[in-house]
């Protein structure tokens, strides 16, 4: 269902009764809280789509790139091959399948490009050699930008394995430009000699190289600096332990975290975070640990930490098998083409072939599903402009697709309109510019002190007007733009004499419903439906006391609002992009004009999905309009009103 605008409210009148303050402190996303069980679903992502770009190739077991347009797959049996211009190139960039074997979990498993691959040419890759060992080996590109010269290989590591399981597999450089490499357990079941736990080995651990030391000698890598076990007895590449087989991870290309997703045994699959800041030594808790269970300790050192010690990190997400069984992670999407997407970490199940975004609430998530199912998903990756791919075990890679900028992913973007109290006109328009058409509807009395509002009462896909009447606690709302009858009429407990109304589709079911910011307690009281006098979700998000209005609108895309509050004495926009959360903000920016009396109006003035900010300046009668959530030029600035009118701004789509 197309999703809708909703909008900034005021009332100045109510503003005279607080002071004023400063502005608050920039908030800064907080590193997740750990997982208590299961996550739930609440809902899905709707509008994005499983794109197939290409079938029938071998197992693709990674997908990257080099920091062009081309994506490099590598195929389990030993080949990376170029995707360039919607076709897969006949000829491979690199072929050692003489080098490999694709028994049981086995193969050329990724590959990695130097961060300066432009000047160097160096790449790296993650094979099972023909004794089952893990190689780690830097080839380079030939003077064809399109072939690999496989006479350039030098090894790096070689890492035996004592079964032909869990053997991990990923390579991906980190924002520091160090290596980081994903290693299994070793395999067999339950880890028979916990060598996640032990730290004479590299098995069950992350391991971080320099491959600009040594470049041109062996072993072609060193140790970084501060690496958090070198100059102790264990082998000093490592990063952390505690992994089962961590196959699939990936940073943050715009935060730097890293999020793994690591395999689980019978009972429990779970995503792992280590923050940017991290110093690496994290113990992930495995064998002793399944996600958040107890497993076992036997085999361990006596020195194992007991389940459920702090010494462990725990995972920030888990699920449970059946029907699923073995996680795929993924990435944080930061690319433009699903903007529903935006800033949601996806992730899938290999064995349902289910795939989930889960949206960063505060230090909690909303987990949502993605419409349609990709049995085998065997990995993600990623492009040059942040866009998702997923692959299969059968040979099939797919584009997440969605809305994209620009209003070319099936939204209608948001126009605004006036409301003059005096005759009690809203007054819609058709497009924001000066000039052009405008629908005038005629709702409610004469010169009223009503706060008006507009949201997609009845989920048509079309906005409509309303009130809130503070004297009576009572929202009037019309589901149509014919008549002056009143369609929906609904009584509230409000908490306090002292509170602002806001709209928003809080639950993402493609209806708006309504709330009350309670200035004096910093509090949000929302509803999920229109009707009963009380509330659904109350959140603790704003300053108490101080003068905020409250606004809405849905900052990253996902189909559901988040709330937020507008200083109007510096203009400043605090955001979060959950309507149930609280917490901290996610983003925090100045805005417009300062000083001036500048009226906040929420709308997606592009059509991408996701809403933008913008104010009302009275004193020039003028709409400022932003589409990016950060202080910045508007995007569209136009004259509409009177003034110094006395008129209050709306948006929505008419």
């Amino acid at each position: 269902m197309q999703r809708h605008r909703l909008f900034g409210f005021l009332v100045p009148l109510l503003l005279l009764l607080i002071p004023l303050a400063a502005r608050a402190a920039d908030g800064i996303l907080p590193d997740p809280l750990d997982a208590k069980g299961p996550f739930t679903v609440s809902g899905t992502v709707q509008g994005v789509t499983l794109e197939p770009l290409v079938t029938g190739l071998d197992s693709v077991t990674s997908v990257t790139h080099a920091g062009d347009d081309r994506l490099f797959l590598t195929l389990r049996a030993g080949r990376i091959v170029i995707l360039t211009g919607g076709a897969v190139r006949s000829q491979p960039f690199l072929d050692i399948h003489g080098l490999t074997t694709t028994d049981s979990e086995r193969g050329l498993l990724s590959v990695a490009f130097h961060p300066r691959y432009a000047e160097n040419g160096f790449f790296f890759v993650n094979y099972t050699n023909l004794d089952g060992n893990t190689i780690i080996a830097r080839y380079k590109v030939s003077s064809d930008p399109n072939r690999a010269d496989p006479a350039s290989a030098r090894i790096l590591l070689t890492i035996p394995q004592p079964f032909s399981n869990h053997n991990g597999g990923q390579l991906q450089f980190g924002p520091d430009g160090f290596l980081y490499i994903g290693m299994g357990d070793g395999g067999s079941g339950f880890d028979p000699a916990c060598r996640a736990q032990k730290m004479d080995n590299l098995l069950g651990k992350m391991l971080r190289i320099d491959v600009d030391q040594n470049v041109s000698t062996p072993p072609f890598y060193g140790i970084p600096a501060d690496n958090p076990f070198r100059g102790t007895a264990a082998p000093p590449e490592i990063w952390a332990n505690g992994v089962r087989n961590p196959w699939r991870f990936s940073f943050d290309r715009q935060t730097g975290d890293l999020w793994i997703g690591d395999v689980g045994q019978n009972q429990r699959e779970e995503i792992d975070f280590q923050p940017a800041a991290s110093r690496g030594g994290e113990n992930y808790g495995w064998k002793v640990m399944e996600g958040t269970l107890c497993s076992t300790p036997d085999a361990c050192p006596a020195s194992t930490p007991p389940c459920n010690s702090s010494a462990y990190t725990l995972p920030v997400l888990e699920y449970d098998h059946n029907p699923h069984c073995s996680v795929t992670g993924g990435y944080v999407y930061r690319g433009s083409g699903a903007s529903q997407l935006r800033g949601a970490y996806v992730f899938g199940d290999f064995c349902s072939g289910v795939l989930w975004a889960a949206f960063r609430q505060g230090a909690g998530f909303t987990v949502r599903t993605l419409d349609g199912r990709l049995p085998n998903l065997i990995t993600f990756g990623e492009d040059k402009n942040g866009e998702l791919y997923a692959a299969t075990l059968d040979g099939g890679l797919y584009r997440l697709s969605g809305s994209g900028s620009g209003g070319g992913g099936g939204h209608t973007a948001d126009t605004v309109g006036l409301y003059d109290p005096q005759p009690s006109l809203f007054q819609l328009k058709a497009a924001n510019r000066q000039g052009g058409d405008v629908t005038v509807v005629r709702f409610g009395p004469r010169r009223n002190k009503w706060i008006p509002l507009a949201g997609d009462w009845d989920g048509d896909g079309k906005t409509t007007p309303g009130f809130y009447d503070p004297a009576s606690s009572t929202f009037r709302l019309k589901n149509s733009l014919q008549g002056s009858a009143t369609d929906i009429l609904l009584t509230v407990n409000a908490p306090s004499r002292n509170v602002l109304p806001v709209v928003g589709d809080w639950d993402g079911d493609g209806k708006d419903t309504v709330g009350l910011y309670d200035v004096t307690t910093g509090k949000f009281f929302l509803k999920n439906s229109l009707t009963g006098s009380g509330f659904d979700v109350t959140v603790l998000f704003g300053p108490p006391g101080q003068a905020r209005l409250p606004v809405a609108g849905d900052w990253d895309g996902n189909g559901a609002d988040g709330i937020g509050l507008y200083d109007p004495a510096t203009s400043t926009f605090t955001l979060a992009n959950s309507g149930t959360g609280g917490g901290a903000p996610d983003f925090q920016f100045q805005f417009g004009p300062r000083n001036r009396g500048a009226l906040p109006v929420i709308g997606d003035w592009d059509g991408d999905g996701t809403d933008g900010i913008g104010v009302y300046d009275p004193v020039a009668g003028t709409f400022l309009l932003r589409n990016a959530l950060s202080a910045g030029s508007p995007d569209l600035q136009f004259r509409y009103g009177l003034k110094r009118g006395g008129w209050k701004p709306i948006a929505g789509v008419w």
